[in-house]
């Protein structure tokens, strides 16, 4: 664990100052907000405490309305039935919610809202970037587990192709390595703690910083790995 701490630590370094220029994700026209722009890094942080400011006072009835916002919306996650964003909703403020890994992509985003301090975003591109850094690095890291997500580059549950369905890169082949695994079910917990971790050995960093890094540069840790395997 110390290795993949000193490894995450060094990528958070390098990449977080960046954000302001590589961060992009499209933000949808959402009732009472109105961005400084579009997509960029500082309009997503605006979002991201325009709705933990909404949440903070709202019913639960309005907390399942903004948990539409965050996830279908914002998130983009599509599936999700409104009786399953009510039990995130309920989950969220229970003291000590139960975090499976089914939903995991779904509902830490409503997690990282409610509760920013604590929780942070894990889905596709974060699982896919926690081993690529590692890989990269060269270590016999920590084993993230991974989601479905619908990128070709970071792994397309569809189509079969990216880093996450590249033989070399699967759980098995990296704990037969010498990776150390993580249970499904256990693996949003140890995600958080191994970022109050880093956070402890970074100075003035951000927990959201730590997962908008991840979420950034997931296709271009992946593609060093897909490259040096020939994968493309």
């Amino acid at each position: 664990m110390n290795q993949t701490i000193k490894t995450l630590c060094e990528f958070f370094e390098r990449e977080i100052p960046n954000l302001a220029k590589s961060y992009h994700w499209n933000i949808p026209r959402i009732d009472g907000f109105i961005p400084s722009e579009t997509s960029n890094y500082h309009a997503n942080l605006e979002l991201k405490r325009h709705l933990n400011n909404q949440w903070i006072s709202a019913s639960h009835e309005r907390k399942c309305e903004i948990s539409k916002i965050i996830v279908s919306d914002w998130g983009g996650v599509k599936g999700n039935k409104k009786e399953t964003l009510a039990g995130y909703v309920e989950a969220i403020d229970k003291q000590n919610p139960e975090t499976p890994l089914k939903g995991i992509a779904s509902y830490s985003k409503i997690f990282s809202i409610a509760r920013p301090d604590q929780y942070a975003i894990y889905d596709a591109r974060v699982a896919a970037c926690l081993n690529a850094v590692q890989l990269n690095a060269d270590i016999q890291g920590v084993c993230f587990n991974y989601v479905p997500g619908r990128n070709n580059i970071v792994g397309n549950y569809v189509n079969n192709c990216g880093f996450t369905k590249t033989p070399q890169f699967s759980k098995d082949s990296l704990t037969i390595a010498g990776w150390s695994g993580l249970k499904k079910n256990e693996t949003y917990e140890k995600y958080n703690e191994v970022l109050s971790t880093c956070l402890r050995e970074l100075q003035n960093k951000k927990r959201y910083e730590l997962e908008m890094a991840l979420f950034t540069e997931a296709e271009r840790e992946c593609q060093k790995q897909l490259r040096a395997v020939g994968a493309m």
